[in-house]
């Protein structure tokens, strides 16, 4: 993207930016727009009964909406982001909400503004009084939202340079079967395959719903088998998602559902004209 089409000033944080939330569809024209361009799957496909969806994201794509997404978010998600203490963070919180409300709202044919989206006791995305599953991850520049009516999901992504420090927790993040089979990697392709064990696991915990409450190393996180999940709830499936050259992807589903999954991007803007009209 080139410095002559950002239409959001730099340094401005979402801080300041969320001091008149408009709240409105025409507030967040250019933005709506530019996510339905985005959006890879239309009608009836996009949530049937028989997939689960996943969208992946990656943040420097969409900031020039920034100002529009702050627009959407409620008061409680505009309470969470103010707690952030680093501007960098908040404005990323609130472009990960905004892209969160307008993947169910493309997903379940619902107004991004109006959603019932609350929080759990751990924090995880719920949608009140809906009988739909979503799962929300974001790291640094990187968002995952996943959404699915058969039953939990979660989603997690990582960006690739972690890779780095995962032999620091690597006794920490593997079963014992699980450390056999890294001892038997070195350099980066151990580096590697830890850091897919960790978005692995940590998808799961989150399709749980008890975040960190046990221990990695305490159960296996293998990719296309079929692995209870809790009792009474069924069977949950790890996938690894599309990959990108920054960023590493997973994503627990119900066993028998296929996921769809992909990397939104917004259309490219050619001429600042084209820029102006997508900024609403």
């Amino acid at each position: 993207m080139s410095d002559g089409i950002r239409l959001c000033k730099v340094g401005m944080s979402s801080a300041a930016m969320m001091s008149d939330p408009a709240g409105d569809s025409g507030a967040c024209a250019g933005l709506r727009a530019a996510f339905d361009q985005a959006m890879p799957w239309s009608g009836a496909c996009r949530l049937s009964q028989d997939h689960a969806l996943v969208g992946l994201f990656e943040l420097d794509d969409w900031r020039r909406w920034l100002l529009q997404a702050a627009a959407l978010l409620d008061g409680a998600e505009r309470a969470r982001v103010q707690r952030r203490r680093r501007p960098a963070d908040r404005d990323a919180l609130t472009l990960a909400y905004a892209l969160h409300r307008l993947f169910l709202q493309a997903a379940l044919d619902l107004d991004a503004a109006a959603l019932p989206l609350g929080r759990d006791a751990l924090g995880c995305p719920r949608l009140e009084g809906l009988a739909v599953h979503t799962s929300l991850s974001h790291s640094q520049a990187y968002v995952a939202i996943a959404v699915c009516r058969q039953g939990p999901v979660g989603v997690d992504v990582e960006p690739r340079h972690r890779r780095q420090v995962m032999e620091e927790i690597a006794a920490q993040t593997c079963h014992p079967d699980e450390a056999a089979e890294m001892a038997r990697l070195s350099g980066q392709a151990r580096a590697e395959a830890l850091l897919g064990l960790w978005v692995r696991k940590e998808a799961l915990l989150k399709a749980a719903g008890i975040g960190l409450a046990r221990p990695m190393g305490s159960f296996r996180a293998p990719v296309g088998q079929a692995l209870p999940l809790e009792p009474k709830v069924g069977k949950t499936c790890l996938r690894m998602l599309q990959a990108m050259p920054g960023a590493m992807a997973a994503v627990a589903a119900p066993a028998e559902v296929p996921v769809l999954s992909a990397w939104l991007r917004p259309p490219v803007v050619a001429c600042p004209a084209t820029a102006r009209q997508l900024a609403g």
